[in-house]
Protein backbone atom coordinates (compact mmCIF):
# COMPACT_ATOMS: atom_id res chain seq x y z
CA UNK A 1 0.00 0.00 0.00
CA UNK A 2 1.03 3.72 -1.18
CA UNK A 3 0.47 6.70 1.08
CA UNK A 4 1.76 8.41 -1.98
CA UNK A 5 0.20 6.74 -5.15
CA UNK A 6 -3.02 5.66 -6.27
CA UNK A 7 -4.73 4.18 -9.24
CA UNK A 8 -8.23 3.62 -9.60
CA UNK A 9 -10.33 1.66 -12.27
CA UNK A 10 -13.85 3.79 -12.81
CA UNK A 11 -16.58 2.41 -14.69
CA UNK A 12 -18.21 4.77 -16.38
CA UNK A 13 -21.90 5.02 -16.66
CA UNK A 14 -23.73 3.52 -19.58
CA UNK A 15 -24.31 6.69 -22.31
CA UNK A 16 -21.54 8.37 -20.62
CA UNK A 17 -18.21 7.44 -22.61
CA UNK A 18 -18.23 10.19 -24.83
CA UNK A 19 -19.43 13.11 -22.78
CA UNK A 20 -16.44 11.72 -19.77
CA UNK A 21 -14.03 11.96 -22.99
CA UNK A 22 -14.93 15.41 -23.82
CA UNK A 23 -15.12 16.72 -20.29
CA UNK A 24 -11.50 15.48 -20.01
CA UNK A 25 -9.89 16.43 -22.91
CA UNK A 26 -11.19 19.78 -21.94
CA UNK A 27 -9.01 20.66 -19.29
CA UNK A 28 -6.28 21.18 -22.20
CA UNK A 29 -8.08 24.31 -22.23
CA UNK A 30 -7.50 25.09 -18.48
CA UNK A 31 -4.50 23.56 -18.85
CA UNK A 32 -2.72 26.30 -16.14
CA UNK A 33 -5.92 26.16 -13.83
CA UNK A 34 -5.47 22.64 -13.62
CA UNK A 35 -1.95 22.31 -12.64
CA UNK A 36 -2.58 25.07 -10.37
CA UNK A 37 -5.47 23.12 -8.43
CA UNK A 38 -3.60 20.47 -8.33
CA UNK A 39 -0.39 22.05 -7.21
CA UNK A 40 -2.43 23.14 -4.43
CA UNK A 41 -3.98 19.40 -3.16
CA UNK A 42 -0.53 18.31 -3.71
CA UNK A 43 -0.83 16.30 -6.86
CA UNK A 44 2.51 16.08 -7.88
CA UNK A 45 1.35 13.70 -11.41
CA UNK A 46 -2.39 12.67 -12.48
CA UNK A 47 -3.13 11.09 -15.60
CA UNK A 48 -6.36 9.52 -16.85
CA UNK A 49 -6.51 6.61 -19.20
CA UNK A 50 -9.62 4.74 -21.14
CA UNK A 51 -9.88 1.46 -21.21
CA UNK A 52 -12.58 -0.11 -23.08
CA UNK A 53 -13.75 -3.49 -22.62
CA UNK A 54 -16.62 -6.00 -23.51
CA UNK A 55 -18.28 -5.09 -20.27
CA UNK A 56 -18.45 -1.46 -20.36
CA UNK A 57 -16.04 1.43 -20.48
CA UNK A 58 -13.58 2.26 -17.47
CA UNK A 59 -11.00 5.64 -16.72
CA UNK A 60 -7.85 4.89 -15.22
CA UNK A 61 -6.85 7.00 -13.43
CA UNK A 62 -3.18 7.33 -11.97
CA UNK A 63 -2.38 9.86 -8.96
CA UNK A 64 0.97 10.59 -7.48
CA UNK A 65 0.52 12.96 -4.17
CA UNK A 66 2.68 14.16 -1.78
CA UNK A 67 0.41 12.74 0.72
CA UNK A 68 -3.10 10.93 -0.16
CA UNK A 69 -5.30 11.78 3.04
CA UNK A 70 -4.13 15.11 2.63
CA UNK A 71 -4.84 15.49 -1.48
CA UNK A 72 -8.52 13.56 -0.54
CA UNK A 73 -9.01 16.42 2.06
CA UNK A 74 -8.27 19.10 0.21
CA UNK A 75 -10.59 18.01 -2.68
CA UNK A 76 -13.27 17.20 -0.27
CA UNK A 77 -13.30 21.28 0.92
CA UNK A 78 -12.84 23.08 -1.99
CA UNK A 79 -15.14 25.37 -3.81
CA UNK A 80 -12.83 26.25 -6.38
CA UNK A 81 -14.93 26.07 -9.65
CA UNK A 82 -13.26 23.73 -11.04
CA UNK A 83 -13.32 21.14 -8.62
CA UNK A 84 -17.06 22.07 -8.01
CA UNK A 85 -17.65 21.40 -11.43
CA UNK A 86 -15.00 17.74 -10.89
CA UNK A 87 -17.48 16.34 -8.25
CA UNK A 88 -20.54 16.96 -10.39
CA UNK A 89 -18.95 15.50 -13.44
CA UNK A 90 -17.89 12.22 -11.01
CA UNK A 91 -21.50 12.22 -9.61
CA UNK A 92 -22.86 12.59 -13.02
CA UNK A 93 -20.16 9.90 -14.92
CA UNK A 94 -18.82 7.27 -12.58
CA UNK A 95 -20.79 3.86 -11.72
CA UNK A 96 -17.87 2.17 -10.00
CA UNK A 97 -14.55 2.54 -8.70
CA UNK A 98 -11.79 -0.21 -7.95
CA UNK A 99 -8.21 0.96 -6.79
CA UNK A 100 -5.92 -1.08 -8.00
CA UNK A 101 -3.38 -2.19 -6.05
CA UNK A 102 0.40 -0.39 -6.03
CA UNK A 103 2.87 -3.13 -6.27
CA UNK A 104 5.95 -0.54 -6.86
CA UNK A 105 5.98 3.15 -6.94
CA UNK A 106 8.84 5.43 -6.42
Amino acid sequence: MSDRAQCLKIKLKPGKTEYAIAWIKNLYNQSEEVKQVLSNEGIIVESIFLEKGSDGEYLILYQKTENLLKAYASFNISNHPLEVATKLFINDCWKDIQSLEVLFDT
